[in-house]
């Protein structure tokens, strides 16, 4: 069999592949025999009617349709596996409804396709790199900051007694709102015993602000506006009015900060303990950060000075990785994936992953083309003696998944090692601004639906009180988050090759 290649653009491989007329002759012998067998035409028994009866009732322009499908899979890949062509994916066969037109069989014809193939990298410098990266210095505050939250998440709620409502207390109220117009009831607009606690700004404007002041008991009309950008656009920009009655009031009673607060959120004995191991952790994290700042910044440059013409195929492995590792750390963090993957959202959240994905693929081509050049590479003491290591962290990854893992982090820090030696890098100016700061990630919940009108406004994550402050979630502060082995997509391998379908 013929076949002529071409380079195409965004790595595709052009073929015109010429198909000799026995090959087509022998398809459409083979898919009259197989018709037979299963026809039931009446009068005759399976296998038994005569050719002609058979190509009369499935039809001859349907039996050639067929032939033509069933040629153009075959020699496709037989003529990937005669050329030897690593194929990524992709299969596209061009201008099929005149290849149907013209095709008869038992005579020869010639059809163009294209496949995608694993991209070229061309380093025009990987040595020599001139870096810059911001490091990162631990905050002394961080650790009052922490004993904080963690306060305000054990507080007790104990009854206000002789003052009306004030900031950051905690009210319970009945409310109703009604359209300032007509005076119909706002939909949703309504609960008893509503727990709202008072910071000013967090739902829309003047409604706790109405509220702070109140006593018990009180009751108010508050007249308000929804503002012009609110979500639910029947809503946006109405004059509304809220009948409010503050049934009960409560303030937050911190605990003290001693060592017995310290023993009841960790396992530490005294709060001084417990001050060095968080002052510890914050060590760890900011030279973790500079280290990845250091380390993005290389492989920044290194990608700036490369050519990478990527595949679609990649591309599309890589989003849908990334759409599924999003999906997943959802989950863990308790949010149902659906809420944000929702039919409307799907395709708008996958563009959105598209340049991170690309950016992951020529991080992991650059990085494989530099091992390439240099040879550099990993032995098999070096990665046993890893997987051990890792076997202490995790627990329910398979051999083969901890064995890769191992390779490729062993292997990526062999590499960076390399570029660090063979560039110059300069920690940055800490006035300069990080352009790292400046990540995108997928949009939070309240930006994909319109808020419920009972609500009236999201929470702030960052302020909302557990329904029970004394929940056994809180016993033990978290550890940082460690290293899990997952089987990355953007390995520095080549990934599975789909075959034409």
């Amino acid at each position: 069999m013929k076949v002529t290649q071409q380079k195409l653009p965004h790595s595709q491989l052009g073929l015109e592949i010429e198909v000799e007329a026995d090959r087509s002759k022998q398809a459409y012998e083979k898919l009259v025999r197989d018709y037979s067998k299963s026809a039931r035409i009446p009068g005759f028994r399976p296998g038994k009617a005569p050719r002609h009866m058979v190509i009369q009732f499935f039809g001859r322009e349907r039996i050639r349709a067929a032939t033509l499908d069933e040629v153009l899979d075959t020699s496709l890949k037989a003529a990937i596996e005669q050329e030897s062509i690593q194929a990524l994916g992709n299969f596209q066969i061009r201008d099929t409804e005149a290849l149907l037109g013209r095709f008869q069989p038992g005579e020869p014809f010639s059809f163009s396709a294209s496949v995608d193939i694993q991209p070229e990298v061309a380093l025009h410098q990987y040595q020599g790199l001139t870096v810059r990266y911001k490091e990162v210095a631990s905050d002394p505050n961080q650790v009052d900051e922490t004993f904080e939250k963690y306060r305000q998440e054990r507080a007790d709620l104990v009854p206000v007694e002789g003052r009306p409502s004030a900031p950051a207390d905690v009210a319970f109220i009945d409310f109703s709102g009604f359209r300032a117009d007509d005076s119909t009831e706002i939909p949703g607009a309504k609960d008893q015993n509503f727990k709202l606690e008072l910071v000013p700004g967090r739902f829309i404007p003047g409604f706790v602000e109405g509220i702070i002041g109140m006593e018990i008991d009180e009751e108010r009309t508050l007249q308000l506006q929804f503002p012009e950008d609110y979500p639910q656009s029947e809503l946006a920009g109405v004059a509304a009015r809220f009948e409010v009655a503050l049934k009960d009031l409560k303030q937050r009673e911190l605990p003290e900060l001693d060592d017995n607060f310290a023993q009841d959120i960790s396992e530490y004995q005294t709060l001084q303990e417990l001050r060095e191991h968080l002052a510890q952790q914050n060590r760890e994290r900011a030279e973790e950060q500079t280290a990845n700042n250091r380390e993005t910044a290389l492989i920044e440059a290194l990608i700036a000075h490369a050519t990478v013409d990527l595949p679609e195929t990649l591309v599309r492995r890589e989003v849908q990785f990334l759409a599924e590792q999003s999906a997943s750390n959802l989950q863990q963090q308790g949010i149902d994936p659906n809420q944000i993957f929702t039919k409307d959202n799907i395709p708008r959240i996958l563009e959105s992953l598209r340049g991170e994905a690309e950016t992951r693929l020529k991080r992991t081509l650059c990085l494989a083309q530099v091992a390439k050049l240099e040879n550099i590479i990993v032995s098999e003491e070096q990665v046993a003696t890893r997987v051990q290591e890792l076997l202490t962290q995790v627990k329910d990854v398979t051999a083969e998944a901890m064995t890769e893992y191992a390779r490729e982090e062993l292997l990526t820090q062999q590499i960076l090692e390399w570029l660090t030696e063979h560039s110059t890098v300069e920690v940055m100016d800490p006035e300069a601004e990080d352009p790292s700061d400046d990540v995108q990630g997928l949009p939070e919940p309240e930006e994909m639906e319109p808020m419920e009108p009972k609500a009236l406004a999201p929470e702030d994550p960052e302020t909302v009180t557990p329904e029970d402050p004394k929940s056994d979630d809180m016993q033990s502060l978290p550890e940082p988050e460690e290293t899990e082995p997952t089987a990355e997509p953007s390995s520095l391998e080549p990934r599975p090759t789909d075959e034409p379908e």
